[in-house]
C-alpha cells in the first residue's frame, strides 16, 4: 500500500513464505509520548498507519494524573496518579496520555488542554516518574526485554527526565540499576530549552481551544532562561530553587518553584544537561528548520551537548512544530534499527519480525545503505536458517556475524548455518528507496546435525556404553520401524559389521 504523499510503501500479504504474516511484530514495543500541549491523539496519525496498514497490535493506553491534588501552588511526586493495568500479552506499540483528572477521566482531543487540572503541563520530573511506570508495565507486560521511546516536544524531556535519573530505573537480581530503553527518538524536543511562550501564546491557546498557562510547571522547566533574572533554566542547567533565581514575571511568578518536586522549596537543583548520558543505545534526533516554537539548535542540542555515538539527525523545512508528530515518514525513518552490535535490538528464534528499510540521516556509520542487526542468543549448537519476505528495497547481503562483528555465515544460504552456543547477530544489509518500506523476517534454528554419530548415548565420549549399545541394535533396519536403529552411523540402513568396528575403532574417543 503507497501513501498518497508517496513516502511510505507497506506490503501486502499474498507471497509466499514461511514467515507468520499474521503474527509480524515489532522487534521490540514502542511508547509515544505526547508534549506539553499535545495528547495521545497527537500520535492518532502513526497509531493509524501501524495499526491498519502495517497490521501491528497497539496495546492499552497508558494514563497518568500528574497533579492528583490539583492544586497549583504545591508539586510533589506522590501526585502522580496512574490508571492503567495492562494485561499480559504483547503489543507492538503504546501511546501514553497525561490529561487526567484525580479521578481517571482523560481526554484525548481539544478539551485536554482546558480541563483546569494541567495535568499535561506538570513538572518534567513528574513526567519522568510516570515514563517510568509506563516502561516497567510495558515491559511487564508484553515480556519484552527493552523498549523503544519516542517524544514529541515535551515528550523527549519526559523521556530524558527517566533516562538520565538512575533512580527510576529497575534494579536486577544482582543489585545494579539498568535503564531498560534500545533506542530514543526525538521530535522538536527543546533539549536547550524554549523561552516561545512568554506572553502571546496563553492568548493563542485560548484561540485554538487548547489552554496554555504560562506559569505552570511544565513551561517553567522548559525555559531556557528566565526574563528578569537572566539566569539560565534550572531543570535544563540547574540551579537554586529560588523565586528571584526564577524571575520570569513582573507582578507574578510560576505557581511554584519546587522543580525537583519534593515538597520543599530552596534545593540546589542539577540540571538535566549537566547530568551524565547513558551511550548504550540509539538515539535519533528530528529537527525542522520552520518549527517556529523550538530553535533548530534547541531541537538538535544533544549533539553538542552529549556526542552520542549511535545517533542520526533528520532535518526538514517547512514543518511547524505542532504537524512534526504528523510527519509519518520522518518519524519511521528515525525509527530505523540499530546499524551495529553494540546497540541491536534483541530477538528470538521462531519469531516473525517486522523491520523497516529507510533512507539513513546524518551521521549515520553507512549513510549509503541501510543496515539492521539483531541479536539471538544460541543456546546449544544449532542449524540457523532465515526466512524473508520484501516488500521494497533492495536486499543485498544477510549475515550471521559472531560477537566481534565477523561474518559467521550467510542467513540466506539454503542448507543453513551452523552456528555455535553462544549470542549471534543477524546482519540486513538493504540499499532502500525514496520510499519508507516494510519487510519480514524470522530465523529458524534446529539442532546441530550430530557430527560424532558413533556417540549413541551423547555423553561426549565413545565407551563401552556406546559398544553395547551398538551390539544390541546389531541387524536393526528401517523396516522394524518404529525402532530407531541410532546405531547406524554409516547411514546405510542397516546396522551392521560396519557400524560396529566403526565404534570400536574409536573406542576411548571424545566427540
Amino acid at each position: 500500500m503507497l501513501l498518497s504523499a508517496g513516502m511510505l510503501s507497506f506490503g501486502v500479504s499474498g507471497l509466499e513464505a514461511q514467515v507468520d504474516i499474521n503474527n509480524a511484530q515489532l522487534p521490540l514495543p514502542v511508547l509515544f509520548l505526547h508534549g506539553m500541549s499535545g495528547d495521545p491523539s497527537s500520535w492518532g496519525g502513526m497509531a493509524a498507519l501501524l495499526s491498519n496498514d502495517a497490521g501491528l497490535t497497539e496495546g492499552q493506553e497508558l494514563q497518568y494524573c500528574l497533579n492528583g491534588d490539583g492544586s497549583e501552588n504545591s508539586s510533589t511526586l506522590d501526585e502522580v496518579l496512574p490508571f492503567t493495568s495492562l494485561p499480559s500479552q504483547y503489543a507492538d506499540f503504546f501511546r501514553l496520555n497525561f490529561e487526567c483528572n484525580a479521578g481517571g477521566t482523560c481526554w484525548s482531543n481539544s478539551s485536554s488542554n482546558s480541563d483546569g487540572i494541567y495535568s499535561g503541563q506538570a513538572a518534567a520530573a513528574k513526567q519522568g516518574i510516570a515514563v517510568a511506570d509506563a516502561i516497567a508495565e510495558i515491559l511487564d507486560a508484553t515480556g519484552a526485554p527493552k523498549i523503544v521511546l519516542v517524544g514529541h516536544s515535551m515528550g523527549g524531556l519526559a523521556a530524558r527526565e527517566y533516562l538520565q535519573n538512575p533512580e527510576y530505573w529497575p534494579v536486577d537480581e544482582n543489585g545494579m540499576a539498568h535503564h531498560r530503553v534500545a533506542k530514543l527518538v526525538t521530535s522538536g524536543t527543546p533539549h536547550n530549552g524554549s523561552n516561545f511562550s512568554v506572553g502571546w501564546l496563553e492568548d493563542l491557546g485560548d484561540l485554538f481551544g487548547f489552554d496554555i498557562e504560562q506559569r505552570s510547571d511544565a513551561v517553567r522547566d522548559l525555559r531556557t532562561d528566565y526574563f528578569y533574572s537572566g539566569d539560565p533554566g534550572v531543570f535544563l542547567f540547574g540551579g537554586v530553587e529560588d523565586n528571584w533565581v526564577l524571575w520570569d514575571f513582573l507582578f507574578q511568578n510560576f505557581w511554584n518553584v519546587d522543580v525537583n518536586c519534593d515538597g520543599d522549596e530552596g534545593d540546589n537543583i542539577v540540571g538535566l544537561n549537566q547530568k551524565p548520558l547513558s551511550d548504550d543505545l540509539e538515539f535519533a534526533f528530528i529537527t525542522s528548520y520552520d518549527d517556529g516554537v523550538v530553535s533548530a539548535f534547541s531541537s538538535d542540542a544533544m549533539v553538542a551537548m552529549y556526542n552520542p555515538t549511535h545517533r542520526e539527525r533528520f532535518f526538514v523545512n517547512g514543518v511547524f512544530h505542532t504537524s512534526l508528530n504528523d510527519e509519518l515518514a520522518l518519524t519511521l525513518r528515525g525509527m530505523d534499527e540499530p546499524d551495529d552490535i553494540e546497540t541491536a535490538y534483541p530477538i528470538a528464534s521462531g519469531q516473525t519480525i517486522m523491520g523497516f528499510s529507510s533512507q539513513q540521516g546524518t551521521d549515520a556509520p553507512y549513510p549509503n545503505e541501510d543496515r539492521d542487526v539483531y541479536a539471538l542468543a544460541v543456546e546449544a549448537p544449532t542449524l540457523a536458517t532465515l526466512d524473508t519476505l520484501w516488500f521494497g528495497g533492495a536486499l543485498i547481503q544477510a549475515s550471521w556475524l559472531d560477537a566481534q562483528g565477523n561474518v559467521a555465515g550467510d542467513a540466506l544460504a539454503p542448507e543453513g548455518t551452523l552456528l555455535d552456543a553462544g549470542e549471534v547477530y543477524l546482519q540486513l544489509i538493504v540499499a532502500p528507496g525514496p520510499a519508507v518500506t516494510n519487510h519480514l523476517f524470522a530465523a529458524q534454528f534446529a539442532p546441530a546435525p550430530n557430527t560424532c554419530p558413533e556417540d549413541l548415548n551423547g555423553d561426549g565420549l565413545i565407551s563401552t556404553d556406546d559398544i553395547l549399545q551398538a551390539l544390541a541394535q546389531f541387524g536393526c533396519t528401517e523396516d522394524d520401524l518404529p525402532v530407531v536403529c541410532s546405531a547406524d552411523v554409516d547411514g546405510d540402513g542397516i546396522v551392521g559389521v560396519s557400524d560396529i568396528l566403526s565404534v570400536l575403532s574409536l573406542f576411548g574417543s571424545f566427540c
